[in-house]
């Protein structure tokens, strides 16, 4: 009898295996549409050049599906006053934040929420990773004097499916075939090195 692959089953020591693990695609830099896959509350120990001192830690994973296959991409936001620009970037995004109104974070709401993120790519130890370099505001007030990029427009979609190569804007790339190794279990940065400050809050 054919084996039923669509359900979770265990697996014997000796079984085949052919699926691939997500997130090892790098992506194209672009705009893309994400959904919070996963996550997790932590603490931050900051190391000895770091500029802000040890605090709680929100460490996500964002699934994005886009023509070059799934990828996970993580970023970590730090609950620190220093960095609060930074949160109200990521709330902004998934519909929570509204221009000038303060916000009790809901963390219960953050796993599966969608938004909008301009994606870079982060070379480590000749290791090339995909890194957030901003997260787009969902909610049109932030809009009011520039026009609402398109991966947003997208977004406001009733019937979009999340997926496909960034909406053509002025930070749109041909695709590419990467070659570099898959992205694994990313290691940790220190929150000053350049790659974790590159999007700045106020950039929108």
């Amino acid at each position: 009898m054919a084996q039923n692959y669509q359900q979770d089953h265990e697996l014997g020591w000796d079984d085949t295996i052919t699926k691939d693990s997500e997130g090892g695609i790098i992506l194209t830099p672009g705009d893309y549409l994400f959904e919070v896959q996963k996550f997790e509350r932590a603490r931050y120990t900051p190391g000895p050049t770091s500029k802000i001192p040890a605090c709680n830690m929100a460490k996500l994973e964002l699934k994005i599906i886009s023509d070059q296959g799934t990828a996970i991409v993580f970023n970590n936001l730090y609950l620190h006053s220093s960095t609060e620009g930074l949160l109200s970037a990521f709330f902004a995004a998934i519909g929570q934040k509204k221009k000038d109104a303060p916000l009790q974070m809901n963390w219960n709401l953050v796993s599966g929420a969608k938004g909008a993120v301009k994606i870079k790519n982060r070379t480590y130890k000749d290791n090339t990773y995909n890194d957030v370099d901003r997260f787009y505001p969902s909610d049109a007030s932030y809009y009011t004097t520039k026009e609402m990029p398109a991966i947003v427009q997208q977004l406001q979609q009733p019937q979009s499916n999340y997926q496909g190569q960034p909406a053509a804007n002025n930070y749109q790339q041909p695709a590419q075939n990467y070659t570099q190794s898959p992205v694994k279990n990313q290691p940790q940065q220190e929150f000053n090195q350049k790659p974790q400050q590159s999007y700045q809050p106020g950039a929108f």
